[in-house]
């Protein structure tokens, strides 16, 4: 199981979920106020919506980020980085 946030523009993220290369769910998330959480509760709800457990994913993925000092960026790397605690 995969994990994607891709950054698709200024104003949106992508959070998907994927296996085998195939979309099993995904949702848009807005950059607005409160991204962080946002993210965090998007990712959570998504997870068990699809009955997955965090340790489950094989990979978590970033993409799309394209200025790594951006508010925006920090967040998105550092839920990265929780998710991949054990």
């Amino acid at each position: 199981m995969d994990l994607i946030i891709r950054r698709k523009n200024k104003e949106t993220v992508e959070v998907e979920l994927s296996r085998d290369g195939k979309v099993l769910d995904m949702l848009i998330i807005p950059l607005d106020f409160g991204f962080d959480t946002v993210l965090v509760t998007s990712i959570d709800k998504l997870l068990k919506k699809n009955r997955i457990l965090r340790v489950s994913l094989s990979s978590i993925n970033v993409e799309g980020l394209e200025d790594d000092s951006s508010m925006s960026s920090l967040v998105i790397r550092t839920v990265v980085e929780a998710l991949k605690i054990n």
